[in-house]
């Protein structure tokens, strides 16, 4: 039975979580680091704990080595030693997939199809449930869910990670049309909401940044959404202990959905540069792994 992940397994949960150095509150408030890490999780707070002599707080700083070295280590502990418990795979490639579902969606997400056929070796069964679950919230697909529940299956099925699309593709424009429109409702001049992070949306993303003590770069990373998603539930009315409120018409805090922090890669307007656009901060399950698993009530499968 394989009871840790590979390289390219830790590398793949690390694309689509997104790592961010500096402390940063999510939309729930919870200061958050790394890769999703918050004093909520048992291995992250040991690491912090023996390195500092206390919690993570806001100001704090973490180098990537020292993210992807927990990381691996909050894998195998905390979301690994479910899979195998409730998997008990025999591929390697069966665990990494397993693994990012479970550390995206929760240890409870092993209990759902997918989980169990891929469990009774129907593979290509399970990698075709998983593709269609956990994908939506508040009844709307979301284009960042779909791949990444579309490469997780792809790495049980095939063995494949990551995704061979070029360019800018229809999920990653809608991707930015979202945080377009989570901008000109605060009242920053996106422009044209039209999914391509041209000048003026980075100019609106540098705007927002410097008015909330952010890494000023343009770019809409981890840190950056959830500011945005904190600021639009404080414009609307919106709590995240609140349930069902939506946040720019998508993904409601009080219902339970999965997140995706993954990376995408995005076409620039002027001279087709390419920048590096972190994936959308969902909802409810978001909440649950940053907060410690606060959070555990799942859409059925």
């Amino acid at each position: 039975m394989i009871t840790t992940p590979t390289e390219a397994g830790v590398k793949f949960i690390a694309k689509h979580e997104g790592f961010v150095s500096r402390a940063y509150r999510c939309p729930a408030g919870v200061v958050t680091i790394g890769y999703g890490f918050t004093n909520g999780s048992r291995v992250f707070r040991a690491f912090w704990m023996e390195r500092h002599g206390r919690k993570l707080k806001m100001g704090d700083t973490i180098t990537r080595a020292d993210a992807d070295a927990i990381l691996r280590r909050l894998i195998i502990d905390e979301y690994g030693a479910a899979v195998a418990k409730q998997i008990a795979p025999t591929e390697s490639h069966h665990y990494n997939g397993a693994a990012s579902v479970a550390f995206n969606c929760g240890p409870g997400s092993l209990k759902w199809r997918w989980a169990k056929a891929l469990a009774g070796r129907r593979v290509s069964e399970s990698a075709r449930l998983l593709r269609v679950t956990a994908v939506t919230a508040n009844g709307r697909k979301l284009p960042g869910l779909v791949r990444r529940r579309d490469e997780e299956a792809t790495v049980i099925e095939h063995a494949r990670y990551g995704s061979s699309a070029q360019g800018l593709t229809d999920s990653a424009k809608d991707e930015v049309k979202q945080v377009q429109e989570w901008l000109n409702d605060l009242g920053y001049d996106a422009g044209r909401i039209d999914g391509i992070p041209g000048p003026r949306t980075r100019s609106a993303i540098s705007a927002f940044q410097s008015d909330h003590d952010l890494t000023v770069d343009g770019i809409a990373g981890q840190a950056t959404r959830a500011a945005l998603i904190r600021k639009l539930d404080e414009q609307n009315g919106n709590t995240a202990a609140g349930g069902g409120g939506a946040v720019g018409g998508v993904g409601g805090y009080g219902e339970a959905v999965a997140s995706d922090g993954v990376t995408l890669v995005a076409f620039l307007q002027a001279g087709a540069a390419i920048v590096v656009v972190a994936g959308l901060v969902w909802g409810g399950y978001w909440l649950y792994r940053n907060r410690g698993r606060f959070l555990n009530r799942r859409v059925p499968t």
